[in-house]
């Protein structure tokens, strides 16, 4: 059934507006007259703008982790423990306490926990605390004896003088305890994902994209199919790691045919670390010493490359640092096509490389909500004159780059209303509210390869949200957003999609 949406203002400038949508889910009228329809809503004079396109996250983590024990805001050694004691007095599912967002550039001392602090609190079972950067995790002695922690060929087992693992594991090393998990089963990935997907729905987000997961490929595949068959109010395209993708021989093609609802976007690769963990690959030393490290050396960075570019793939690659960042473009140079590929967060840029990302043509998405969750770590890691220079996002659009925004959820909430405020705030680098929501929109769709959504134009799906008041007006807009019941297909939680 054909859909008219009446009495709606638009969102850059409040102008009357009536959106008529076809049966395929389609705008086929954006404007002032009322076409007719088989069925009519009547928005009263509420405020539409395009669907959020959060083109960076990890849709199933962000579902997993609802579950795990949440240290957002303990600003100190102590109030984690007693987190974490009050977390270990009940039944733990699988006999492990897994928590998430652990900062210790929040300490006063800056200085992680220790395998056996953390084992104080947690009544004998064995506990594992992710960073909240992703990138590292403490683990307690009782997680770390049962952990080979001999393989250290990437990433880094922190030891003391003595030899003995203090807990801290950084990148790869994670595996160490990380792998003595049990696996989630299909069906609780696949409600995992269900409830991440109403999660990301509720702040606006109509499509988001999977980057990577350390999951079994077709266990995850199957879950993301079977999400999506049970209604899931999301758009998903998967990024999977590199290599699920070239080791496993999987037809992707085969296992997951294209739909506007869910398909494969490209694969994942990861070059560096992350600022808050001090394995960002810089030039500069940090203020707690080093330049990060790269995941790979330059050359089996760019053989990766080169492979997922022949097969045909768009390729997403993580890159942090500035040093980095020189060998990512150093890899993609040598591509068919740069512009098909991307950069995740390049988040330390100089001058000569964003001219050298204009050249190539290669795309960029950025996450500026970290900037709100993360300022404290930036300053104590880089010193607040470099933390004020990072996520040049002003510099980049000025130079005629394509770039996105994202979140990176669930390591930040995700909420697209706190990374466009602080991309209209940042102190060197501030841009525009109508060119914030824009790159949350059309310009993460364009990262994705969607050009059927993000502006609402003709023919483009009707991925849509409505809020009663103005949302360029309001401080903080998403709790006001309006729902509508009963529309047909494939609904959106905010406006009609399919």
């Amino acid at each position: 059934m054909s859909h008219l949406f009446t009495s709606a203002r638009w969102w850059r400038d409040g102008s009357s507006c009536n959106l008529h949508v076809s049966t395929d889910g389609k705008v086929t009228y954006r404007g002032p007259d009322e076409p007719f329809a088989d069925d009519e809503t009547d928005l009263q004079g509420a405020f539409i703008l395009p669907g959020f396109v959060d083109c960076h996250c990890h849709i199933l983590a962000t579902g997993l982790d609802l579950q795990k024990l949440d240290l957002t805001g303990c600003a100190s050694r102590e109030g984690v423990l007693d987190r974490v004691r009050e977390r270990a007095a009940v039944t733990l599912e699988y006999g492990w306490l897994l928590a998430v967002q652990y900062d210790q550039t929040r300490f006063e001392d800056g200085r992680h926990l220790t395998a056996d602090e953390l084992e104080t609190a947690t009544n004998g079972l064995p506990a594992i605390l992710r960073h909240t950067s992703g990138h590292a995790c403490i683990a307690n002695r009782t997680a770390v004896d049962l952990a080979d922690t001999s393989d250290e060929k990437s990433g880094e087992i922190v030891r003391d003088e003595a030899g003995i693992p203090t807990g801290v594991l950084l990148e790869k090393a994670m595996q160490a305890v990380y792998r003595l998990l049990p696996k989630p089963t299909r069906q609780e990935m696949s409600d995992a994902i269900l409830a991440a997907a109403q999660r990301m729905s509720g702040m606006g987000i109509t499509s988001a994209a999977d980057m990577g997961s350390t999951h079994d490929l077709e266990d995850q595949i199957w879950a993301y199919r079977n999400a999506a068959e049970r209604g899931a109010r999301l758009r998903m395209r998967l990024y999977p790691n590199w290599s699920q993708v070239f080791k496993s021989k999987i037809d992707l093609a085969e296992l997951l045919p294209p739909s506007p609802m869910l398909r494969i976007g490209g694969v994942k690769l990861y070059a560096d670390g992350a600022i808050g963990a001090a394995t960002a690959a810089t030039y500069e030393e940090f203020t707690v010493g080093g330049t990060g490290q790269l995941m790979y050396p330059a050359e089996e960075l760019q053989r990766r490359v080169s492979i997922a570019d022949e097969a045909g793939y768009s390729i997403a690659i993580h890159s942090i640092g500035d040093r980095s960042t020189d060998v990512v473009l150093d890899a993609l140079a040598s591509t068919r096509d740069p512009s098909r590929h991307r950069i995740e967060h390049a988040m330390i840029l100089s001058d000569a490389q964003i001219a050298r990302i204009v050249a190539l043509g290669v795309c960029v998405s950025m996450q500026p909500e970290f900037l709100l969750r993360f300022d404290h770590a930036y300053k104590r890691q880089l010193g607040d004159e470099r933390a004020s220079r990072l996520k040049r996002v002003r510099s980049l659009l000025d130079a005629g780059v394509a770039l996105g925004f994202s979140s990176d959820t669930p390591i930040v909430p995700g909420n697209p209303w706190d990374g466009i405020r602080m991309a209209t705030e940042h102190p060197t680098e501030a841009i525009a509210y109508d060119e914030a929501v824009d790159l949350y929109t059309r310009g993460a769709a364009a990262l994705d390869d969607d050009e059927d959504f993000g502006r609402l134009d003709l023919m483009q799906f009707a991925d849509f949200q409505v809020y009663a008041e103005n949302p360029r007006e309001q401080p903080s807009p998403g709790p006001r957003l309006v729902a509508f019941e009963g529309i047909t297909a494939a609904p959106s939680s905010h406006g009609a999609e399919a």
